[in-house]
């Protein structure tokens, strides 16, 4: 009834699987097979494609997602404990126990609707990017699949990237159709596969065949294998609540080499999260660079007073050493938490009114502020990180502290652990951790990483640095950290660190090859 009374009210009848593959769905429950290469639309472009560019406003894109959530638990109301008679259509989260991230990419939605179009022995095999396998938003399909259906294969190629014209790092799964009954695919076999060779170069039953019967994680010269039941996913994944809170697949079971699940077992009386020895927030997001971020020009023609202007970093080029030296940066950031009436026969006043003239603040990101011109007070870090990085992942240190843009993240410690910390983190072992468990999904060959993702790296517990006194602060002041060629300083760094996890000297040389392996992979694959 619903679907006759929806074709009722259009003149052009929508697309209906049901109603368009009738004989498919009425005789067999579905498709054999489902295929899908969905579009590569990320959550900050997820906008109702039926409208025209200058349509879309906030309201209507929130009103869009919420209609594809819908549709997903609709199609799945019982993973999802969806209650149609609570759905509202604003929100359709009031009427789930479970409920979509709200930051999911657009594939997301593809995969669950892929999977509803199988009969109950149908395959479904997908190529999309690979972020949802480290990203927050891919929890939720994490848990559905070890849930509801056999993962079989995660298939990844270190060599190559699928498509040419898509600067995005993909993977192709192969997944079983969602079994209705609560847990029963909780002893199947996931397979998690990193191939050498592009995909051309291993078309081979053979090399398939080795994969299906595999019976343990082994590397072999075409590729990397590593198996799991999906239970012990499932169990990895929960936190001391027992809910599924997410895991770092690909990190973990794609791209970690050998010596990295070596050093987890030898370092674990050791290591600590990074999130548990330092808070970690974004950098300054000002809504308006161009506005609070001031060259030397700029400052010399408005003449702002300098209790408004404080130096910050706005680039990870801006040095070649890990110290931070405030007064020598070429920018400064708009600081202004005055009231507007405090501010008469102020330069900081005229700043802010031409701002106003250019209409900065009407814009989105700045309109909800109290005073459109306040970023905030907050305190300038004496560590900072950058979101993304190519090579080499850098730690700066400002002893004073310094603050830095939304490019970076801070790094709050206490004052005893910070240069132990420092050194801990600019470590070619924290290098390993950085280049496993970063998002390179992106095509450019840059390694990405969010607050939460630094936040859950294990490093040296700087404590046991301190205690062993190996700390040299001049160190920091070498310009050369590049991880793909170890300078003297990173060596000194490194033997401490070495010396802590009581590593022998092949598996210090074994973190060396990793890492190299691992960024010179990822730099190559980028420009294939």
């Amino acid at each position: 009834r619903r679907v006759s009374g929806a074709l009722k009210t259009h003149t052009t009848p929508p697309f209906v699987w049901d109603i368009a593959f009738v004989e498919i769905f009425s005789q067999d429950g579905g498709f054999d097979i489902v295929i899908e290469n969905p579009p590569y639309v990320s959550t900050k472009k997820l906008t109702d494609p039926t409208l025209g560019r200058d349509e879309v406003t906030p309201a209507n894109t929130k009103a869009y997602k919420a209609k594809l959530a819908r549709s997903v638990y609709q199609a799945f109301p019982e993973f999802f404990g969806y209650q149609p008679q609570k759905d509202t259509k604003e929100n359709p989260a009031s009427a789930v126990k479970h409920k979509l991230d709200g930051n999911s990419d657009l594939y997301i939605y593809f995969y669950f609707h892929g999977l509803s179009l199988l009969n109950a022995k149908g395959t479904f095999c997908t190529i999309t990017s690979r972020s949802w396998l480290d990203a927050d938003f891919g929890k939720d399909l994490q848990e559905f699949l070890l849930k509801r259906c056999h993962l079989k294969l995660v298939l990844d190629n270190a060599a190559r990237r699928s498509f040419k014209a898509v600067n995005i790092n993909t993977a192709i799964c192969l997944i079983s159709a969602p079994d209705r009954a609560r847990g029963s695919s909780l002893q199947h076999i996931a397979r998690f596969v990193n191939f050498t060779e592009p995909f051309e170069a291993i078309l081979d039953a053979v090399i398939f065949y080795e994969i299906e019967t595999e019976v343990r994680r082994n590397a072999l010269p075409e590729y990397r294998i590593h198996l799991l039941s999906q239970d012990a996913l499932l169990a990895d994944g929960m936190d001391e609540e027992t809910k599924y809170t997410g895991n770092k697949w690909g990190a973990k079971y794609l791209r970690a080499p050998d010596i990295y699940w070596t050093l987890l077992e030898k370092g674990s009386d050791k290591l600590i999260r990074v999130g548990d020895i330092a808070q970690i927030r974004r950098g300054v997001i000002s809504g308006a660079n161009q506005f609070f971020i001031l060259d030397s020009e700029r400052i010399a023609t408005w003449q702002i007073e300098p209790e408004f202007l404080h130096p910050v970093v706005n680039d990870r080029r801006v040095t070649e050493s890990l110290l931070i030296h405030p007064e020598q940066l070429p920018h400064q950031l708009f600081l202004c938490p005055r009231e507007r009436g405090a501010l008469r026969g102020t330069a900081a006043l005229d700043y802010i009114e031409s701002g106003e003239s250019q209409k900065l603040h009407q814009r989105p990101s700045i309109r909800s502020r109290q005073r459109w011109y306040d970023v905030g007070e907050r305190q300038p870090p004496s560590m900072s990180f950058a979101h993304r990085m190519r090579s080499t992942a850098k730690t700066l240190y400002a002893s004073e502290g310094c603050y830095v843009t939304g490019k970076f993240m801070e790094l709050h410690a206490s004052f005893k652990s910070r240069v132990p910390l420092c050194f801990s983190l600019n470590s070619t072992f924290f290098q390993l951790m950085v280049n496993v468990n970063g998002r390179s999904n992106l095509g450019y060959g840059e390694l990405e990483l969010q607050t939460s993702d630094l936040g859950n790296l294990l490093c040296v517990n700087p404590n046991f640095i301190y205690v062993k006194g190996g700390i040299d602060v001049s160190l920091l002041a070498s310009e050369d950290w590049d991880v793909l060629s170890p300078s003297p300083a990173r060596l000194a760094i490194d033997n401490v660190i070495f010396d802590i996890l009581e590593l022998s000297q092949g598996e210090r040389d074994g973190i060396y090859e990793a890492v190299i392996n691992l960024v010179e992979t990822r730099l190559k694959k980028a420009k294939s």
